[in-house]
């Protein structure tokens, strides 16, 4: 079997944002300047609305930066950031665990809501 490639595995894993955020997935994956990040919610659709730029591998690990956080912040505009990340357990594109890195203030802002 063929190893698949870095866009089949992005792929797959935008159209999962896209679902469990109940956003929409941006054209070319956010390389348009006025459309950035993989995914995107309304503001005017929902309070809880994010901005999401996806990372996905088949290897054991995932760098976050300060400099990817920055840029996703930035690129967020409006919205709040998120970086999901995916490891794909095999060539099949099999999901082995999927993470979602969100500042500790959505967190704590959402923990308040929830809680009531």
């Amino acid at each position: 079997m063929r190893k698949p490639t870095t866009r089949e595995m992005s792929a797959k894993h935008e159209k999962f944002i896209a679902d469990l955020i109940e956003g929409k997935r941006t054209r070319n994956s956010g390389a348009v300047w006025s459309d950035q990040m993989d995914v995107r919610n309304d503001v005017r659709d929902t309070r809880w609305a994010f901005a999401a730029d996806g990372k996905a591998t088949l290897g054991n690990s995932i760098g976050v930066s300060r400099d990817m956080w920055r840029k996703a912040v930035e690129q967020s505009h409006d919205l709040r950031p998120m970086l999901p990340l995916r490891w794909y357990n095999t060539d099949r594109l099999d999901v082995g665990l999927d993470l979602v890195v969100i500042s500790a203030d959505d967190f704590r802002e959402m923990l308040e809501e929830l809680r009531g």
